[in-house]
């Protein structure tokens, strides 16, 4: 038996020596590397963490620009923030355009104001000019100039009036030949300024190298037809005036010193122009008190006898014509207006055309005459110009007169209409009747016959046959009566009603069955219960006050008794249908 010793070691009780160097070599890295450990964890999460990273570099933007520009990378800084600028400003317009509105209301508030004194001050000046000239020999002189050459008396007022007027002013980069600012006065027409202070700047070099001029000497003015350019020469720019009339040496000073003002306050910008004219804003308003305008000032004279008397007249014989013309107006208008209240007529235009009056619109042939109508007010009919289109108006009158026109109802009948119904009353020969009863359906406007006051003389049983001929019409498995068919419901009830009174005339009992149909198609039962729908349906829009009760019964006859063959769709469309069958005998102890 082989000896084992008392007290034998596992190997889980033994420790590893690897293990053992791994964990004193941890020990020994923890010991010595741990605050480095520490802060690259921590700048590890500070990478990671987008809200430390956005908040360290928005602490150091800022100087970051300023460094930027003060190493002459201004241009480059406007190039990568100006879209971004623009995007937030349209965005916050977009968003809440007062925030914007109130950051330039004290920029925008005094420039509008001082815009608009001056156009009314100018407007004024010129108005009263023109009242001034209008009635002297001089107005008339300029009224005779106006006609010949075509412009506006205004204009000419203003031309034989003004002393001079600064129109545009320019102010042109010298090196770049680019414009910085243009302003004009109201009222100007202007062609596209970057061209012209382009074409300034090319006559000024074609001048100089046409005639050796040395390179100091510039061009000082212009003259074209009416109007003359000044220009005025500064180290780095130009100011270039459009002027009409003739300026008086001052304000050629004024130019000079404007020019010395721009160079004193932007002389670097001149020089470190680069094609952004931007800078060069703030001295807009000062380009702006260039726009100088003068107006002669004469001394009033005494006016003579005779330009009184001839004023006099003038306005006596203005005041007359206007009177006239104000009256005739008035009672064209008045004309118009009484027009358009008669029945059948629609006014849609008025217009006065080389001294004749146009009028336009709709009008149905049986309204009131308008050439009659204007005779009556007075007025000369052939200065006027209809011009209508025909239509047909839904009044009562003007239904009724269409009606008599077309029926032509004997000396005994007489015709209303009342709410889209023809009512006939009276005596007549049975050949009218029926012909009334066919016309009165086509008749624009009339949309039911009530003939039961009417005695066409004819017997009952033509009566009876006027309605057993009568058909009211379905759609396809419906027991609604269609919009089309209500015509036909209401020519049914006119008949059965003249056919009531009949009856009673003659002391006879009636009796109306209302007959209900459908056409082969679907299965019988069906077809069964819609035929008496359909009867049930107009027999209940048939009952009226003058029925007695019990002349009216409806019945169901489902596809037993068809209307017509159904060869074809026609003939399965009369089936769907409902006819009616009347009956009468004498009551009972009449003769």
């Amino acid at each position: 038996m082989a000896n084992h010793p008392a007290n034998p070691i596992r190997n889980s009780e033994v420790g590893d020596p690897r293990a053992d160097d791994e964990k004193a070599l941890q020990e020994l890295r923890s010991l010595l590397l741990s605050t480095e450990q520490k802060e690259l964890v921590a700048l590890r999460q500070r990478l990671d963490d987008l809200q430390v990273r956005a908040r360290d570099m928005g602490a150091a933007i800022a100087e970051a620009i300023r460094l930027r520009r003060e190493q002459g990378g201004g241009p480059a800084l406007r190039e990568a923030l100006g879209p971004s600028v623009e995007d937030i400003l349209r965005e916050s317009v977009r968003k809440n355009p007062d925030i914007l509105a109130s950051a330039l209301f004290p920029i925008m508030g005094p420039a509008i104001r001082k815009s608009v004194f001056e156009s009314l001050r100018q407007m004024l000046e010129s108005f009263n000019e023109s009242l001034e000239k209008s009635l002297s020999i001089q107005g008339i002189k300029w009224r005779i100039e106006a006609i010949r050459t075509g412009r506006p008396f205004a204009e000419v007022v203003l031309l034989r009036s003004l002393v001079y007027r600064v129109e545009q002013v320019f102010l042109i980069h010298k090196k770049a030949s680019l414009l910085l600012l243009h302003e004009v006065a109201p009222y100007v027409s202007t062609q596209d300024p970057e061209m012209v202070s382009g074409m300034l700047s090319a006559i000024q070099d074609f001048v100089r190298d046409s005639f050796n001029a040395p390179q100091a000497e510039t061009l000082d003015s212009l003259q074209v037809g009416d109007l003359q350019v000044w220009v005025e020469q500064g180290p780095g720019a130009i100011l270039a005036t459009v002027i009409r009339g003739h300026a008086p040496q001052e304000l050629r000073i004024t130019l000079r010193e404007k020019m010395e003002a721009l160079h004193a306050r932007f002389n670097q910008e001149s020089e470190d122009f680069e094609g952004d004219a931007a800078p060069f804003e703030a001295f807009r308003s000062d380009l702006i008190e260039c726009l100088a305008v003068r107006y002669r000032t004469e001394k009033r004279s005494k006016a003579r006898p005779f330009t009184a008397i001839l004023i006099g007249a003038l306005i006596v014989l203005l005041s007359g014509w206007a009177l006239f013309s104000y009256l005739g107006n008035r009672k064209w208008d008045g004309f118009v207006a009484d027009l358009e209240q008669q029945p059948g007529i629609v006014v849609t235009s008025f217009s006065k055309e080389g001294g004749r009056r146009r009028i336009s619109g709709l009008r149905d042939p049986m309204s009131a005459e308008p050439a009659v109508l204007l005779a009556a007010e007075g007025l000369d009919a052939g200065r006027a110009d209809f011009h209508w289109r025909a239509y047909y108006a839904l009044d009562d009158s003007l239904v009724e007169r269409r009606a008599a026109a077309i029926l032509h109802p004997p000396a005994g009948v007489t015709l209303a209409v009342e709410r889209g119904t023809l009512r006939a009353a009276g005596k007549c020969s049975s050949e009218w009747a029926s012909k009334m009863r066919e016309l009165a359906p086509l008749i624009p406007g009339v949309r039911s016959l009530d003939e039961s006051r009417l005695d066409d003389g004819g017997s009952l049983d033509s009566l009876k046959a006027a309605l057993e001929s009568a058909t009211v019409l379905f759609d396809v498995g419906q027991a609604l009566i269609s919009d089309q068919q209500r015509a036909a419901i209401d020519q049914v009830r006119a008949r059965l009603q003249a056919l009531v009174t009949k009856a009673r005339s003659q002391s006879q009992d009636l009796s109306v069955e209302v007959v209900g149909h459908a056409d082969s198609t679907g299965e019988e039962d069906v077809n069964q219960a819609l035929s008496e729908r359909r009867a049930q349906r107009v027999a209940h829009e048939l009952t009226v006050v003058d029925i007695p009760a019990g002349v009216i019964s409806a019945r169901g006859a489902g596809t037993s008794q068809p209307v017509r063959s159904e060869d074809t769709e026609e003939g399965r469309k009369y089936n769907r249908s409902v006819t009616f069958q009347v009956s009468s005998s004498r009551k009972s102890g009449s003769r």
